[in-house]
């Protein structure tokens, strides 16, 4: 190399170029440059002295090869790299001092390879030698040897061809130089190399896409994971949501916040109660019923118990929901119970589950309104594993609607009977000491007297007497404060107090009040009040009234908050007060009192009777409620001599609402008043309406109709602006015609008027998909007046279909209402068989629905079809015993027409329906016929046996063993025996009485090879795994057709609590290879962040290798690293370390 750049140097030397000179590496750039741009010019000629020569074809060729070289050039020379500056010279020259007319084609073929060569060599180098690649190091150092070689071959040639060409103008000098034939054999040489090095090329562009597609695909597969990942987050995230939300029904802990708190050292009579202190302190499951008078206190209790009571360091949820008579919402118990479900997830999201939301899925909001499918979710809830106690209180039990509350009592009262339950949840509930309350507790009460904490027993009057007294101490010495009473006046007023024989919570504060409203406070007036002290609260809330400024004001602004279905704030109640004396929307502004001087009238009006928290107006307590409102919607006959006892009638007070929502609609719509009554009036003046009775003709009517009627300007402000309101709360309502709006929402009197203007309406159905008329929509609403109203003008159309194909039979049918079935029925011209477009008949509909008495209407016709199917293939039958109505099932089978063998499109018989739904008084009545096959399968061929078993329905099971008939080891198409099914649900009652049998084979495969014990290790059902464990006779180490363990299954599908249990046997092993030849750790770390604890458990052992090579020869900890689990190789190489 060194004679070859002695050579080179000495060529520039020639050119007037100096390589060992200041600044050579500009002069040489210039230079080279210079000679370059001739190369471009377009006369393709070479100038040698005072000669110009034109350049033959072939050596065209090379010139061009040198023009592409150009930036090497000039990267060569500024970078200054000696080999590459050499050869990029070199090239140069040999342009500027070939001599055309000398030149063999051996010669020339040399120079115009070896010249493209030049910058293919170092694009060989940018592209191999200087970048990552993906083949072994010993092969690079090949390769680079090979270029290095091909290099110093490629300058050696062009060095003799410039060397042989400057002398070749001395033509002596040109024949001793080289021998012609050498030529030949160096490009030979060369072309040798080159393959040799494009051959390596190839191996290694091989090896990079190998690479690149591997590190495409593991992208991609990564990007892919992370995308479901992220999808099912963001997915599951927005399930979870709405779950929470369709439970959120009531304003829970606002309502607990409005009761006041409790007085220092009171409520210790019940926190220091040995029935309290037992049921408090025991970890099973207890129930407590507190009953006590109205005014003493329960809720003040209850909030006090719920705060800072039953809180505790060990784990304990607390849930709590206080019904209240005031409003809707706090008055059912579905309402109640997805309060406290609800609390419940919110304390543990893990509850949370893939079931808890498929089931929301299934059934929507629907879910939130079914009292029982809220109970069967509660009970789910509440007999998880490590769910730990569950504390719910439900305060006023006594304002909780009377069949909701039966319901809800019925069932708390058979879950505390059955002893059979292992969990830890607790209720208290208060209530007054009500009859039929204590009825329904009763059967309980004689089992456990202990349940009931009587407050009107006299050792608990006493204390609470006592703890009364406290209070009253406490408000006296701030009352005295507040008005500067003397010591004397303050014990004299405290005596007088506490000496009172009836003085309850409630009597104090109305009497205090009372007394604190005095005008001129001195002893001597305190003296005569105190001598008219109010003996009861009633007499207390007379007085207070007596004293009102207005009565007839106060008389107005009561009616109000009495009607309304939600409390109004202070300024909508305002603006209420001021249509009470408006005849003209111009006026309504004049007439609104501020806000803040409004609060001071609603004191004046009413005293004490009302309160205001958060803005929001409500009565005092519920007794103001039932003092105030007639328990008849009778006025009483002769005068009252309390004025104000029962003077409110109910549909007194929704009548004046019903007008008030109504003027304010058509003033809002006429812009003459501000939006502040606009939500409320909007939603809700179609209620107060309803329950107002109003009469036709009237103004109410007339207003009523007004904004019923579509061309109105009142109605499009009405639909317009509720048309989300009531998607959200209501649901669609139709608004074509006067007539679908008062059928629909039972406006009677709107419904008379229309009757009266507008009768060839009466059939027009509803624009949307639903396509249900009047008399449809009447009926699914449950408004039998306008049923009636509609039917008496002889003009409906009975046999009208809505969008699904259901006459007005079907609806009344499915809604259960005898009454309007009976109406239809009458009338002579309805078809009893006719089919909707799901297949149902009207008999169907009643039978899906359990409404024994209308199913009764149907066969006493002797005209039903009895055995028709829908489109499942399902007849009445067949949908009553699935769902369990028992009262159904016994009157179709009594009338001997049933076929008890039919089959749905599933295969199901009615045997196999009622086990599956887990009806076992129905499988009861089905044996009873000695007309069914216990032992019938369907399409998937599950036994009647088989679905109980899979379902979980241990008391199904019990009866169908208690026959003798079943064959306990039937499998389905899937090869699965019932003990197999119940261990895949984690249906451990039900392995339980399987395993007590002695005749299952624990062993039993299915078609891939799961024994049951391995279905119960990959679904997470520890407590199956624990109960087939114990029986000692299962494989630890049976597998599966991948051949996976029970160990590998359990780590595979997170299930820590499964690898727990098999790990502490000491008998699994811990690095069996399934056929892909992956251990237990490797298919946990595949996973990821879903199995952190497994892994864990399993690196715990210090047993498991997380180098150990699979099939594919991925390790445990490459997994993790390639899926970029980072907290799962970081407890590898922890581990590692130790």
């Amino acid at each position: 190399m060194k004679p070859i750049l002695e050579k080179a140097a000495r060529i520039f030397a020639e050119h007037g170029l100096d390589p060992g000179a200041h600044g050579a590496n500009q002069q040489i750039h210039t230079f080279l440059n210079a000679r370059i741009d001739e190369l471009n010019q377009k006369e393709w000629v070479i100038r040698i002295d005072d000669r110009y020569f034109k350049v033959r074809e072939q050596l065209t060729r090379v010139i061009r090869n040198v023009v592409a070289m150009k930036d090497l050039v000039t990267t060569a020379a500024s970078s200054s790299p000696p080999a590459a500056l050499a050869c990029a010279g070199v090239t140069v020259c040999l342009l500027l001092f070939i001599q055309a007319a000398d030149q063999k084609d051996s010669l020339l073929q040399g120079l115009e390879a070896t010249s493209g060569l030049i910058a293919r060599l170092d694009a060989m180098e940018g592209l191999y030698l200087k970048s990552e690649t993906n083949v072994p190091a010993d092969f690079m150092v090949k390769f680079k040897a090979g270029l290095i070689s091909l290099y110093c071959k490629t300058l050696e040639f062009q060095a003799r061809a410039l060397y042989f060409l400057r002398k070749s103008s001395f033509v002596q000098a040109s024949r001793n130089a080289l021998k012609l034939d050498q030529w030949d054999a160096l490009k030979a040489s060369i072309m040798s190399q080159d393959v040799e090095a494009q051959n390596f090329m190839k191996l290694i562009d091989a090896a990079n896409r190998r690479s690149d597609c591997e590190k495409i695909s593991l992208e991609f597969d990564r990007a892919l994971k992370r995308h479901q990942v992220s999808q099912t987050t963001s997915q599951r995230f927005e399930k979870v949501k709405i779950l929470l939300k369709t439970l959120n029904l009531c304003p829970y802990r606002d309502r607990k916040d409005r009761v006041d708190d409790r007085v220092l050292e009171t409520c210790e009579w019940f926190t220091g109660h040995s029935l309290f202190r037992k049921w408090d302190q025991n970890d099973g499951s207890r129930l407590l019923w507190v009953s006590a008078d109205p005014g003493c206190g329960k809720s003040v209790l209850s909030k006090y118990l719920v705060d800072e009571v039953l809180p505790s360091a060990r784990k304990r949820t607390i849930c709590y929901f206080f019904f209240r008579d005031d409003y809707p919402d706090q008055r059912t118990s579905a309402i109640a119970l997805a309060s406290l479900i609800r609390q419940i997830l919110m304390a543990q999201p893990s509850l949370i589950t893939d079931s808890v939301l498929d089931k929301m899925d299934q059934e929507g909001e629907r879910l939130a309104e079914s009292f029982r499918s809220l109970w069967d979710l509660f009970m789910d809830l509440v007999a998880r594993n490590n769910v730990g106690e569950i504390v719910c209180v439900l305060d006023a039990l006594d304002e909780c609607r009377k069949d909701d509350r039966n319901e809800l009592i019925g069932c708390v009262r058979d879950y505390y009977l059955d002893g059979s339950n292992d969990h830890k949840l607790k209720f208290l509930l208060t209530s007054r000491p009500y009859g039929e309350i204590r009825a329904e507790f009763q059967e309980l009460e004689d089992q456990m007297p202990s349940i009931h904490l009587n407050g009107e027993g006299k050792s608990e009057i006493e204390k609470i007497s006592g703890e009364i007294n406290l209070v009253i101490r406490k408000r006296v010495a701030d009352m005295s404060r507040k008005k500067r009473l003397e010591h004397h006046e303050q014990e004299f007023l405290q005596e007088k107090l506490t000496a009172s024989r009836n003085r309850t919570y409630l009597w104090v504060t109305l009497t205090l009040s009372y007394i604190s409203g005095l005008d001129g406070f001195t002893k001597g007036n305190v003296r005569q009040a105190m001598h008219d002290l109010p003996d009861s609260v009633d007499t207390a809330y007379e007085k207070i009234l007596g004293k009102s400024k207005d009565h007839h004001r106060a008389s107005h602004l009561l009616h109000l908050i009495l009607a309304a279905k939600r409390p109004f704030s202070v300024e909508e109640l305002a603006l209420a007060m001021a249509f009470r004396r408006c005849p003209s929307h111009d006026q309504i502004t004049e007439e609104t009192e501020p806000t803040e001087r409004f609060r001071a009238t609603l004191r004046d009006l009413c005293g004490l009777m009302t309160v205001h928290v958060d803005d929001k107006v409500y009565l005092l307590h519920q007794t103001v409620k039932e003092f105030l409102v007639q328990s008849t919607e009778k006025s009483p006959s002769l005068p009252s001599p309390i004025s104000w006892n029962h003077k409110f009638s109910v549909v007194q007070s929704n009548r004046l609402l019903a007008e008030t929502c109504l003027r304010y609609i058509d003033a809002y719509a006429s812009k003459a008043c501000s939006e502040i009554l606009c939500g409320y009036s909007l939603l809700h003046w179609t209620e107060h309406f309803r329950e107002a009775d109003v009469e036709f003709p009237s103004d109410i009517a007339t207003l009523g109709y007004r904004l019923c009627t579509p061309d109105s300007e009142s109605f499009k402000t009405w639909v317009v602006l509720t048309e989300g309101a009531f998607h959200l709360e209501s649901g669609f309502f139709p608004t074509d015609t006067p007539f679908l709006i008062a059928s629909y929402f039972g406006l009677d009197a709107i419904l008379r008027q229309a009757l009266a203007h507008r009768i060839n309406d009466v059939n027009t159905c509803d624009s949307a998909f639903t396509r249900m008329g009047p008399l449809s929509w009447a009926i699914f609403q449950g408004h039998e007046s306008v049923v009636r109203m509609l039917l008496d003008t002889g003009k409906v159309d009975l046999m009208s279909r809505d969008g699904c194909g259901s006459p007005p039979l079907a609806h009344a049918a499915d809604k259960g209402d005898k009454s309007v079935v009976e109406l239809l029925l009458g009338t002579g011209m309805v078809d009893i068989n006719s089919r909707d477009d799901f297949g149902e008949t009207p008999l169907s509909a009643a039978a899906l629905k359990g409404h024994d008495s209308v199913v009764k209407m149907f066969l006493d016709t002797g005209k039903v079809d009895i055995d028709s199917r829908d489109n499942e293939g399902r007849t009445p039958l067949a949908s009553a015993v699935y769902w369990g109505y028992e009262s159904v099932v016994k009157m179709l089978l009594a009338t001997g027409k049933v076929d008890l063998e039919s089959r749905d499109n599933d295969g199901q018989t009615q045997m196999a329906l009622a086990a599956k739904g887990g009806n076992d008084s129905v499988v009861k009545l089905l044996l009873a016929t000695g007309e069914v096959d216990i032992e019938s399968r369907d399409n998937d061929g599950h036994t009647p046996m088989a679905l109980a078993a899979k379902g979980g329905n241990d008391s199904v099971v019990k009866v169908l063993l208690a026959t003798g008939e079943v064959d306990l080891e039937s499998r389905n198409k899937q090869g699965q025996t019932p003990l197999a099914l119940a261990a895949k649900g984690g249906n451990d009652s039900v392995v339980k009485l399987l395993l007590a049998t002695g005749e299952v084979d624990i062993e039993s495969r299915d078609n891939d090879g799961h024994t049951p014990v391995a279905l119960a290790a990959n679904g997470g059902n520890d407590s199956v795994v624990k109960l087939l464990l114990a029986t000692g006779e299962v494989d630890l180490e049976s597998r599966n057709k991948q051949g996976q363990t029970l160990l590998a299954l359990a780590a595979k599908g997170g299930n820590d609590s499964v690898v727990k249990l098999l790990l502490a046997t000491g008998e699994v092993d811990l690095e069996p290879r399934d056929n892909d030849g992956q251990t237990p750790l490797a298919l946990a770390a595949t996973a990821g962040w879903k199995r952190e604890s497994v892994v864990k458990m399993l690196l715990d052992t210090g047993k498991v290798d997380i180098n150990s090579q699979d099939s594919d020869g991925k390790t445990p900890l490459s997994r993790a690293a390639a899926e970029r689990y980072d907290k799962l190789v970081e407890m590898m190489l922890e581990s590692k370390s130790k």
